[in-house]
């Protein structure tokens, strides 16, 4: 190479690195690494069964070239994890923390509901027998209910 050539080639990298990096990222979308990267992931996807290593190089290619990133970010090193402690063997385990009371409305049992009837009394929607003692029916306890069409009430 001619002496003057190697000033030549490094200005022309030098000026492709910059152009590349004021780039914006519409211009980087449709460049044609970009295009070329997207049509080998569309390829890849559209496949029946795509090999996933395949459809993952595919992504990264894609991803370097359009959005100069990586698709899949690494899982994070064993320094940034949380760390956990746990109790000693044989230790009671600290309390928990208190916890934020709920905003929901506590929920009002629904009466009984008569499921269905025969001769002998009724069944009712939460499975007990009320047997039939003249009009009425008298649940387990002994007690008389009152039937308003379905709706049982036993006081």
């Amino acid at each position: 190479m001619r002496p003057g050539g190697r000033a030549l080639v490094a200005a022309v990298l030098a000026g492709l690195v910059v152009g590349a990096a004021a780039m914006s990222p519409e211009d980087a979308l449709k460049s044609p690494a970009c295009l070329a990267a997207r049509e080998r992931l569309d390829a890849t996807m559209a496949e029946q069964k795509p090999d996933i290593v395949l459809l993952r190089a595919a992504r990264q290619r894609a991803a370097r070239a359009c959005f100069r990133a990586e698709a899949d970010a690494p899982p994070p090193s064993r320094a940034e994890r949380p760390l956990v402690l746990l109790p000693p063997a044989g230790m009671p385990a600290p309390p928990a923390a208190p916890t934020a009371p709920t905003t929901t409305a506590p929920t009002r049992p629904q009466p009984p509901q008569v499921a269905r009837c025969d001769a002998g009394g009724c069944w009712d929607s939460q499975g007990q027998r009320l047997n039939r003692a003249g009009g009425q029916l008298v649940n387990p306890q002994g007690q008389l209910c009152t039937q308003q069409g379905t709706v049982l009430s036993c006081p």
